[in-house]
């Protein structure tokens, strides 16, 4: 296949899958809810060049927001989830190298710090508060799947697999 053709290939699944598990697997706190979307742009931040995982990101979050009632954050869950991209690597073999696990740790700052920005612009410096312990549960949950996922993936040589041996 087509290297151009199988990344875009790639990006439209990551994409479908950060909506299905942000729209579909979630679990209300404070004013908003926690899912399993963002661990999926971790995952496509270790295994896409990063134009493709950054696409992926905003399209899969912005029409989760879309389609899970949240328009008003269409605009900053894009910006927020293209920018947990930047910190990760897809220049290895594997998906799990120490620097993407460490990389969990500024993307989940990125997380609460942008949401908590949001939260200022929309409701408020209570608002934000409030959104603070949800933010976090968010990354700290998201972290963990990502480090569970991408082992897995790893022992499977998923990245061989879809990538092709001569990626």
């Amino acid at each position: 296949m087509d290297k151009k053709l199988r990344l875009l290939t790639l990006s439209a699944l990551f994409s479908a899958m950060i909506v299905a598990l942000t729209t579909f697997i979630k679990f209300p706190v404070g004013n908003g809810y926690v899912h399993m979307g963002d661990s999926i742009i971790y995952l496509a931040s270790c295994i896409l060049p990063l134009p493709y995982a950054a696409s992926v990101a905003a399209v899969g979050g912005a029409l989760a927001d879309a389609l899970g009632g949240y328009a008003i954050y269409i605009v900053p869950s894009a910006i927020i989830k293209i920018t947990i991209t930047l910190p990760f690597t897809s220049k290895n073999d594997r998906i799990l190298t120490k620097r993407n696990a460490v990389m969990v740790i500024p993307a989940g700052v990125i997380t609460i710090v942008g949401y908590f920005i949001t939260g200022l612009m929309f409701f408020g410096w209570s608002g934000a508060v409030v959104g603070l312990v949800g933010d976090a549960i968010q990354a700290t949950s998201n972290a963990v799947l990502f480090l569970v996922f991408s082992a897995a993936l790893d022992k499977a040589k998923i990245k061989e697999i879809i990538l092709g041996r001569s990626w």
